[in-house]
């Protein structure tokens, strides 16, 4: 009888520290748990609350200008349009006065993008060894608020180098066949004899020459201008070869000179080597321009849309970051 009550005593023993064991186990779980809540979520928030209120206005103001930059790259987008109606018209005054507002607009945006950034950088509690902590909200604000720049980056180049060569390249289709027209009223008004009037109209063709061998310059960073080149060689070389015609006949008061024989053979060479028009010419130049400026326009969309997005994110709750196991 002794034995069993002695191994009743045992088991009950065994219970009660079983038990025992469990709750203070529990009892450890519980702080380790509660000391296990890290800087930045919001069991701590009393650790976070200096460097949060430390980087708080410099976050509401770079949202401000974020919005305001939004605008700007809106205004881009109007002008990129109104740039393209103007193309297809043939407006040439409209479109140079936008391309130029527009690349203007365009590098603004580019260095308030970039004057935001690093002051963005250079707020408290994000630099390489800033003792500040900031919570997992302040973080998700500030991390957005930097991406929402990353739309605006390439934006001043790719309207400079896309839409001013679109109004080059429309340029010189007016200029090319305004070319062909007055050379041709020059060749007329030679046949006619009035050699002094061919000549002032051979003038005309030269400036036009001229003008367009600058735009094709400024073609050439975008596009291959070889062709180009060319033509305006062959053209240039007969205008030459024309004027020196009809200089060699008032030279001569009309005779046929041995001057003027070889003027005359140096016009007909000159002329089989031209170019037999320019329609190809300006259809591909005129192709040109129109999908440089496209392509702008594409770029300031998509960079308007992802801006736009990135606007939208700001205004939404970040995540909260999981407890800590």
């Amino acid at each position: 009888m002794n034995g069993l009550v002695r191994r009743v005593r045992r088991v009950a023993l065994a219970a009660v520290w079983l038990v025992i064991a469990a709750l203070v186990a529990l009892g450890a779980a519980g702080i380790v748990g509660a000391m296990a809540h890290f800087p930045g979520t919001p069991s701590r928030a009393e650790l976070t609350y200096v460097g949060d209120q430390a980087i708080g206005p410099g976050l509401d103001a770079a949202e401000a200008s974020l919005t305001e930059l939004a605008g700007e790259v809106r205004q881009l987008s109007d002008l990129g349009r109104g740039a393209l109606t103007a193309l297809v018209a043939r407006d040439i005054e409209t479109l140079t006065t936008t391309v130029s507002d527009g690349e203007t607009l365009a590098a603004t945006i580019q260095k308030r993008a970039d004057e935001l950034r690093a002051k963005l950088e250079g707020l408290p509690g994000v630099g390489p060894g800033d003792e500040l902590t900031l919570s997992a909200e302040t973080r998700t604000r500030y991390s957005r608020a930097l991406q929402a720049l990353a739309p605006t980056d390439g934006l001043a180049a790719a309207w400079s180098r896309l839409a001013v060569g679109s109004v080059a390249a429309t340029r010189i289709t007016g200029l090319l066949t305004d070319h062909d027209l007055t050379t041709a009223d020059a060749a007329a008004l030679g046949r006619t004899g009035k050699y002094a009037e061919a000549l002032e109209r051979l003038a005309e063709s030269d400036r036009m020459i001229f003008d367009a061998r600058n735009l094709r310059d400024s073609l050439a960073a975008t596009i291959d201008v070889t062709t180009l080149g060319q033509w305006l060689d062959l053209n240039a070389e007969y205008d030459a070869a024309l004027r020196h015609l009809y200089q060699a006949i008032l030279d001569s008061k009309g005779k046929v000179t041995p001057d003027v024989k070889a003027a005359y053979a140096e016009e007909a060479a000159a002329r089989k080597r031209l170019p037999a028009d320019t329609k190809a010419l300006v259809i591909i130049l005129s192709e040109i321009g129109r999908g440089g400026l496209n392509q702008a326009v594409i770029a300031i969309e998509e960079a308007r849309g992802e801006l736009d997005a990135a606007l939208g994110s700001l205004d939404e709750a970040p995540e909260e970051s999981p407890a800590a196991p």
